[in-house]
């Protein structure tokens, strides 16, 4: 790295490294507007979302799309400010207020000058492993070893809510929740619309094949080309909907139930009221630094968003934790037993011109 790297070129080294940080079914619904300045060395980014990537056949789904942009963001600015960039950030969305992602065409407004002689590069570098790193295991997460906090490595925020934290459940409450996951997955898979959004987004090839989505050997490990096609049709909405009749929906939840219950940890993220846009920045914010930590500890992800999604079963999720928890997010937490060098080759990122718009 050069110390005299244009700033243009340090932002987009960012934005390439921040398509990492996790989205619903990998949508990446994120946009960066770079608008540079008369010199090379100065510029403003705006940061919203891609519109033709979100996800929307759940009302709920809008939640996921901002805790997604705020992961984002935060790894973004954490990225330039430990090249040297200094960041002054200005957002339209301010504690208290509900819009909806229609009201603003961006996130934030950020206004850089690079600094060459005050990079962080351990700080960097640490950053960047740790997203090449970070993958989302839907199979089985065992083991002993229990997610600890540790040192932010994200260190600066963006958005603050003392209210909002993270709990880890116990052994009851571990139970009752995989009894949920049984009850109410189901409801993923015989929803039309959400099922149809979901299987657009699912790839059957051997190798990727997608510039968005997740491959079925990430759910399923390593399959055959019978398998893969088996699968194709089989998951597809109308054979889904026509074998939903026979029970098979409710087979799937009570398979990702028994993972559930499995798993080494469920930790959910809460507050004690309900939410507003703000909260939900800043649950995404805390959702990515958690991520980051787990996998600085050898841990491994899964969220087990279908808990959040439809309204029967948050209120459900809600009520089994209690009155003073109302849930952000949730995700069990464990040990993969997934050959890494196999998961690591289904990293899809959609194309850095798709997010980076320069002028």
């Amino acid at each position: 790295m050069t110390p005299c790297k244009p700033l243009a070129d340090l932002v987009a080294q960012c934005v390439e490294l921040a398509k990492l940080v996790p989205s619903s079914h990998n949508c990446q619904p994120w946009q960066v507007q770079w608008y540079a300045q008369s010199v090379p060395f100065d510029g403003c980014l705006q940061i919203g979302f891609n519109r033709e990537n979100m996800i929307n056949a759940l009302p709920a789904l809008q939640n996921e799309m901002w805790m997604s942009l705020a992961g984002f963001s935060t790894v973004l600015i954490n990225l330039l400010e430990s090249l040297g960039a200094k960041c002054v950030i200005s957002s339209p969305i301010v504690q208290g207020v509900h819009i909806s992602a229609c009201e603003h065409s961006y996130l934030l407004e950020v206004h850089l000058s690079y600094h060459p002689t005050q990079p962080d590069l351990a700080k960097f570098h640490h950053i960047k492993s740790l997203l090449e790193q970070r993958h989302t295991h839907r199979g089985a997460l065992r083991g002993c070893a229990k997610l600890m906090p540790q040192k932010h490595i994200l260190t600066t925020e963006l958005w603050h809510n003392p209210n909002i934290r993270w709990l880890s459940l116990d052994t009851r409450k571990h139970q009752q929740t995989a009894e949920l996951v049984s009850q109410f997955a189901s409801q993923d898979f015989k929803h039309a619309n959400a099922w149809k959004e979901t299987y657009r987004f699912i790839d059957f090839s051997k190798t990727p094949n997608s510039d968005r989505g997740f491959n079925i050997q990430q759910l399923m490990g390593p399959m055959s080309l019978f398998k893969r096609r088996f699968h194709q049709v089989l998951l597809n909405p109308i054979t889904m909907t026509l074998l939903a009749k026979f029970g098979l929906a409710e087979h799937m939840a009570k398979t990702l139930g028994e993972l559930t219950a499995h798993s080494t940890q469920i930790i959910c993220l809460y507050q004690n009221s309900q939410q507003s846009t703000y909260d939900w920045l800043c649950a995404g914010q805390k959702m990515i630094e958690m991520w980051l930590q787990a996998t600085a500890q050898g841990l491994a992800v899964h969220p087990l968003s279908v808990l959040l999604q439809h309204p029967d079963a948050k209120a459900a999720l809600h009520h089994n934790l209690g009155p003073q928890y109302f849930p952000l997010f949730i995700a069990r937490v464990g040990t993969s037993e997934a050959n890494p060098e196999f998961t690591s080759q289904f990293r899809y990122r959609t194309s850095l011109s798709r997010i980076l718009k320069q002028h």
